[in-house]
C-alpha cells in the first residue's frame, strides 16, 4: 500500500463511498446472525425467520422495499470515515515507525494491522455497530419493530441502557474480531502485492487499480471466514437480547449449546462477498485519492 501524506482524509472518504455500496450485505448477514435458536426472540416467534440470504434479500425488498435493506446503515454512514480514518492512519503511523527501526515485511504488517484493528474497533466500531445491530434486530420477523429513525433509536438506546452498555456492548469480540480481520487483511493484502509486483512487466512500475483491488479482496475475504465466528458473537452481544448474555464466552456457550458450531457462520456468504467488495474497494480507493490528495496538496 502506498504511503500517503493525507491518510486521514483518503481513509475518511474511501471508507464512506465503500459502505453505500455495500450496507445492503451487511444488513442480510447481520439478520441471519441473530437468527439463533438461542434467541428467544425467534424461537417463540409465529412470523417464521429467513431461510437463507436470497430469501432475506427478496423479503425485505417485497415488505419494506429497496431501502429497508439500508436499515441502520445510517450509522454506518456516520462511522465509515471514521473507521477507515483511524484503520489507515494507525497502520500507516505503526509501519513508517516499523520501517525507520528495519522491520518490514508480512511480520510488520500483521503487528501493525492488529494494533490498527484495535484502535478501529474500540474508538469507532463498537458503537457504530451497537447502534446498526440494535436497529437490524428491530427489523427482524420477530422484532419489535419501534425504532422510526438513528436519532430515535439512539435515543432509546441511550434512555434504556445508558452509554456503556447501551453503545459499548459487545466491546470485547469487536476489539478481537477488528484485531483478527485487520491482522488477516493487512498481511494477506501487502504479500499479495508483493508478490504481483515482482511478477509486473518491465514497462509496469505500480500496480493497476483492478490488481489492487483483487488483492484487498481476497485479503478480505479470507479475513472475513477466519473471524466469523467472533462476529456472530459480537452480533450477539449487540444485538436487542444482549442483556441475557453475561459475557461474551458466555453467549458463545449459549449459541453453540442450541444451534452447534455451525450457527458461528451463520451469515459467512454475505459477509465474505461484502468484504471481499469493501476492502477491495477501500485499499484501491485509498491509493487513488491518497496520490490524488498528494498532488493537490503538497
Amino acid at each position: 500500500m502506498s504511503p500517503s501524506k493525507h491518510p486521514i482524509t483518503a481513509g475518511w472518504l474511501a471508507g464512506t463511498f465503500e459502505i453505500v455500496f455495500t450496507y445492503p450485505l451487511e444488513f442480510v448477514k447481520t439478520q441471519l446472525q441473530l437468527q439463533q435458536r438461542a434467541s428467544t426472540m425467534y424461537a417463540g416467534s409465529s412470523s417464521g425467520g429467513y431461510t437463507g440470504a436470497m430469501q432475506c434479500f427478496t423479503r425485505t425488498v417485497s415488505e419494506r422495499g429497496v431501502l429497508g435493506l439500508y436499515r441502520g446503515g445510517s450509522a454506518w454512514v456516520i462511522f465509515a470515515g471514521p473507521r477507515s480514518a483511524v484503520r489507515f492512519s494507525v497502520f500507516q503511523q505503526l509501519s513508517a515507525s516499523a520501517h525507520s527501526r528495519g522491520h518490514t515485511g508480512s511480520g510488520a504488517d500483521t503487528v501493525c494491522g492488529f494494533f490498527a484493528g484495535m484502535a478501529e474497533a474500540g474508538l469507532c466500531q463498537t458503537p457504530n455497530q451497537a447502534i446498526a445491530i440494535k436497529m437490524v434486530h428491530d427489523q427482524a420477523p420477530s422484532g419489535p419493530k419501534r425504532f422510526t429513525s438513528l436519532a430515535h433509536a439512539v435515543r432509546v438506546i441511550h434512555a434504556e441502557d445508558g452509554v456503556w452498555k447501551g453503545f459499548f456492548c459487545g466491546l470485547t469480540p469487536a476489539v478481537a474480531k477488528g484485531a483478527v480481520t485487520n491482522c488477516v487483511r493487512f498481511f494477506g493484502f501487502g504479500a499479495i502485492t508483493r508478490t504481483m509486483l515482482a511478477r509486473l512487466p518491465p514497462d509496469q512500475h505500480a500496480l493497476r487499480p483492478w490488481q489492487t483491488m483483487l488483492a484487498g479482496g481476497v485479503a478480505g475475504s479470507v479475513s472475513a471466514v477466519i473471524s466469523q465466528p467472533i462476529d456472530t458473537v459480537k452480533a450477539n452481544m449487540m444485538g436487542l437480547e444482549a442483556a441475557r448474555f453475561d459475557s461474551s464466552l458466555g453467549c458463545l456457550r449459549e449459541l453453540v449449546r442450541a444451534g452447534g458450531v455451525r450457527c458461528l457462520f451463520n451469515g459467512v456468504g454475505p459477509r465474505a462477498a461484502r468484504v471481499f467488495v469493501e476492502v477491495g474497494l477501500q485499499f484501491t480507493m485509498f491509493d487513488l485519492i491518497g496520490r490524488k490528495l498528494d498532488s493537490l496538496f503538497l
